[in-house]
């Protein structure tokens, strides 16, 4: 066996599986939503964007990478953008600024960041709010 395929790590937890259909959605801004499910140390959202919506140039404090699934969006940092189709991937480092804009067909995107992102877990806790 491959060392990727290794046994000799101890487990801390439990594996934990989560149907898409139970992931809480959060609203990040005009027309983006993100399924989430935070872990311990990363955070993975599927993030769809509506045509036409636009999550404008920000930053954080976490670490980002992206996978554009379906659809296609302009990403940008504001001197430069890329426009980014399926099996694209895109990395914004801590404090990096970033920022992406849909096309007419939308654009769906796995992001994963770690360590889980401050501001989604906020979110996840206002929506679940009574």
């Amino acid at each position: 066996m491959s060392a990727y395929f290794s046994t000799d790590t101890p487990a801390t937890d439990s594996l934990r599986i989560v149907p898409g259909a139970d992931l809480p959605t959060v609203t990040l801004g005009p027309g983006i939503t993100a399924d989430v499910l935070l872990g311990v140390a990363l955070n993975i959202s599927v993030v769809t964007l509506a045509p036409g919506a636009e999550a404008p140039v920000h930053t954080h404090a976490e670490e980002q990478m992206g996978y554009i699934v379906r659809g296609s969006c302009e990403f940008f940092d504001g001197t430069q953008s890329a426009r980014l189709e399926p099996g694209d991937t895109y990395h914004a480092p801590s404090g990096a600024p970033h920022g992406a804009r849909a096309h007419e067909d939308g654009c769906l995107i796995i992001d994963v960041f770690s360590p889980p992102r401050s501001g989604i877990r906020e979110l996840i806790e206002q929506a679940t709010k009574v």
